[in-house]
């Protein structure tokens, strides 16, 4: 029987000096993004006939990525501050359509409103619970057709402030 020896798995230290290394912690995250926050609801409509009506009866809506003549797709923004009041504003300017208007928003295949938030940076783990919308208001969002949708935009960066100025 040929039997070799086993080596072992063992490390043995080494008889070189080694240095220590002093390591700085790694600065903390905290205060150096953006809070979650409600951002915007977007009304997104697309539909496989023209939206030029709507975007006649919604000068401010805005035709996202396309350049399709006639336009299919569109977004109004409710540049509101909080989820209710953005939802009432679009919801208003939904009900207030007529003739034509009217007819493009009931053949629209996709009405959306996308409700935007934007998430905490690493560490920012505090509960965000913002964003609310009425029992009435959701019916409302209902009542015209619509679907609800969440966007978590990533985190973002705080603004640096200002250096302050010596008199």
């Amino acid at each position: 029987m040929n039997r070799r020896k086993a080596r072992s798995s063992v490390v043995k230290p080494s008889k070189q000096k080694t240095r220590s290394v002093k390591t700085r912690p790694i600065a903390s995250m905290e205060g150096l993004y953006e809070d979650p926050h409600f951002r915007v609801i977007d009304l997104d409509v697309r539909s496989r006939q023209s939206l030029a009506h709507l975007v006649a009866a919604w000068p401010s809506s805005y035709l996202p990525m396309t350049e399709e003549d006639p336009p299919h797709w569109l977004i109004l923004n409710s540049g509101k501050e909080n989820a209710e009041d953005a939802a009432k504003l679009l919801l208003r300017h939904i009900e207030r359509l007529k003739g034509d208007a009217l007819k493009c928003w009931k053949r629209a295949h996709q009405k959306v409103f996308d409700i935007g938030v934007g998430a905490p940076g690493p560490g920012g783990g505090r509960p965000f619970e913002e964003v609310r919308l009425t029992p009435k208001t959701l019916r409302r969002i209902a009542e015209v057709g619509a679907d609800i949708q969440i966007t978590v935009y990533g985190p973002e960066l705080r603004a640096p402030e200002p250096a302050k100025r010596s008199g």
